[in-house]
């Protein structure tokens, strides 16, 4: 079963990992070998990436509980990364290392052995890193300059020449040669090989230049392959997570994605919840295996008693059961110890034994110490003291029946103890299995494509959107602004764009909600201003043409002709879960417009409380109400900047 990622896949992975650089980062966290770094995309909303040394790098959404307190390495990295951009996101020459170029920073992710992750400055010195260590070429610790492990070929870049040069001159099987020597690993060396049909075992150095050829251009078809993203199963179980389809898994059952990420996350996800749940149990397992071999031992007490106390008691009843004989015995034997010594008498009975006598034969063993013989009495071995009675004798066995039986009695008790506490501890784990995990799925549901921007549906059912950033405000005026729309905007710096959808046939209400949400939504609310201007105008009145002399940055617009003006808007909005187009959404409007849609809402205006504390607060309501919200998509709805509650209708 794979445990890490290969050049190849983490070569796809950054291709695809590219996509997030202008992202912003959000927060950092640090457990073990990991660091989950929480993005920030614009139009997109939140995504994690995860780091793990040695292992894996992708996006994720299986997320972590972090820890109650964080390490001084996750202090550290939140100190110099949060806030800034991910500004680009490269491997280093095909090797399993990673750079993320965040704001003057570089986070490096080595991904090969036990791995490590470290934060360079813009001169490659070293802050700090994960695990500090020192090898023969160089030393990962502060204020040391970064160096990099020896580079090795590139099978993605390498020429004819210069692979004709690297393999024809080893003396080793040419898949080993293809995997050492171009850092691909011995999964797609076997590929090539497979798709080139060249037995791998064959010496390198042996083969004709049109075998190599053909190899090097089956390597250039392996690495230029079509993303294809999938996991690969063997009887339900999931054995590799790759970026293409391969040969070498012909026949095996397949999932495929639509990215790498969703494949590395959904493959080294389970293997994270299966770490978690076996974690959790771990100790709770070991003390009831521990208790097993107790009961294993316990049982097989319990069989030896049970034979002790039978044997014994069948020994006493054979003794009563022959009475007549064993008395005689008992006698003569006594008589003739008696009269002859024990040692002599030992050294007749073998001597009666030789020469074929039955009552000789029956003695088994001689004990002069305890005055005893051992006789075979009706297939059994019987001890008999020649200084007791028969009664006596009897006893003895009877007395090491009644002591079996004794223990046996405990044992059986101590038995049902053991079982007692292996079934407790079952019943804890299986409590444990139920109870939520600290890894958990973040189970995103598909926004709708208004979701990406700021938005509303007005009292009077029609869609309002407005932008978040520069990117966002450009979209909504050039991509989502039609002539059959109405164009709004407040009368402050930092305002979004606000477009009513079908406005034209819209009412009054809903274009004084539609200018009450344009000031809510700008800068006003985060100054802590409780009323503001805004207007609204027809869409041919917006252009990006700017004034002559002038020009118009990302996001700005230019409004011409007459505006339509509404003063003192207060900014006042209101939370709530509504539905529309068959779904129920988290909604962020002006009151009248919550108020149409749904019986409970929450009020909201400029306040002292952080807006990530107003988030948990309102998350909280609504689930009293019913309704899990991701805190993230809250973050996204609400206004920018500090907030309170005012009411809570319901």
């Amino acid at each position: 079963m794979k445990q890490e990622m290969s050049s190849v896949d983490i070569k796809y992975i950054v291709e695809e990992l590219k996509s997030l650089e202008g992202a912003r980062v959000d927060k950092i966290y640090h457990d073990g070998d990991q660091i989950r770094i929480k993005l920030h995309v614009t139009g997109e909303g939140r995504k994690d990436l995860i780091i793990e040394a040695g292992k894996r790098i992708h996006l994720t959404t299986y997320i972590k509980e972090a820890p109650q307190q964080p390490s001084s390495f996750t202090m550290l990295l939140r100190k110099y990364l949060s806030g800034s951009r991910l500004e680009s996101i490269d491997q280093h020459d095909f090797d399993r290392i990673v750079k993320l170029k965040i704001g003057d920073y570089t986070l490096i992710a080595e991904l090969f052995r036990k791995g490590n992750i470290i934060l360079v400055d813009k001169d490659n010195i070293i802050i700090s890193a994960m695990r500090y260590e020192e090898f023969k070429d160089r030393v990962i610790r502060p204020k040391h300059k970064y160096k990099l492990p020896p580079a090795r070929e590139n099978p993605v870049d390498i020429s004819w020449e210069r692979f004709k040069e690297l393999i024809s001159s080893q003396e080793v099987e040419i898949v080993r040669a293809l995997a050492r020597s171009l850092n691909m690993g011995g999964l797609y060396a076997e590929e090539i090989l497979l798709r080139a049909g060249i037995e791998k075992t064959r010496k390198a150095n042996e083969l004709s230049e049109e075998e190599l050829k053909t190899i090097f251009e089956k390597m250039k078809e392996v690495f230029n392959s079509p993303k294809k993203p999938n996991i690969v199963y063997k009887d339900d179980t999931p054995i590799d997570v790759l970026p293409i389809e391969l040969k070498w898994y012909e026949g095996y059952e397949k999932k495929f994605f639509e990215t790498f990420s969703e494949a590395l996350d959904e493959y080294f996800g389970r293997i994270t919840i299966e770490s978690a749940k076996l974690e959790r149990t771990k100790k709770l397992q070991e003390k009831k295996k521990g208790l097993e071999i107790t009961l294993k031992r316990q049982e097989e007490m319990i069989k030896g008693f049970e034979k002790q106390m039978q044997e014994n008691q069948e020994i006493g009843d054979l003794i009563y059961a022959n009475f007549t004989f064993v008395e005689n015995l008992l006698k003569e034997l006594l008589k003739a110890a008696g009269k002859l010594g024990w040692e002599e008498f030992k050294k007749r009975i073998e001597e009666g034994k030789k020469a074929g006598n039955k009552v000789a034969q029956m003695i088994k063993n001689v004990d002069p110490k305890e005055k005893a013989v051992t006789i075979e009495l009706e297939g059994k071995k019987v001890k008999l003291y020649l200084n007791k009675s028969i009664g006596e004798n009897a006893e003895i066995y009877y007395e090491k029946a009644k002591k079996a039986k004794h223990k046996l009695e405990g044992a059986r008790k101590a038995y049902e103890d053991t079982l007692k506490k292996i079934q407790e501890i079952e019943k804890l784990i299986e409590e444990e299995e139920k109870k939520e995990l600290s890894v958990k799925k973040l189970e995103k549901r598909k926004k709708k494509w208004f979701e990406k921007f700021r938005w509303f549906i007005s009292s009077e059912g029609f869609l309002v959107i407005g932008g978040k950033d520069a990117t966002t405000n450009e979209i909504v005026v050039k991509r989502h602004m039609t002539e059959n729309d109405l164009y709004c905007h407040a009368d402050i710096y930092g305002a979004p764009h606000v477009v009513i959808k079908d406005g034209k046939k819209a009412g009054e209400k809903t274009i004084f909600e539609a200018c009450q949400f344009a000031v809510s939504m700008s800068r006003a609310w985060k100054d802590g201003i409780y009323s503001a201007d805004a207007y609204w105008a027809d869409p041919s009145q917006v252009t990006k043409k700017a004034p002559s002399g002038e020009y118009l940055g990302k996001g700005a617009f230019m409004v011409y002709g007459k505006r339509n003006w509404m003063h003192g808007l207060p900014l006042k909005l209101a939370v709530g879960i509504v539905e529309y187009e068959g779904e129920k959404l988290p909604m962020c409007g002006p009151v009248d417009a919550l108020k149409a849609h749904t019986d409970k809402y929450i009020i909201i205006r400029p306040g002292r409380m952080k807006k990530s504390e107003l988030v948990k607060k309102i998350a909280k309501i609504f689930e009293k109400w019913g309704y899990k919200v991701d805190v993230d998509d809250l973050m996204q709805i609400l206004p920018p900047g500090n907030g309170e509650i005012v009411e809570v209708v319901e």
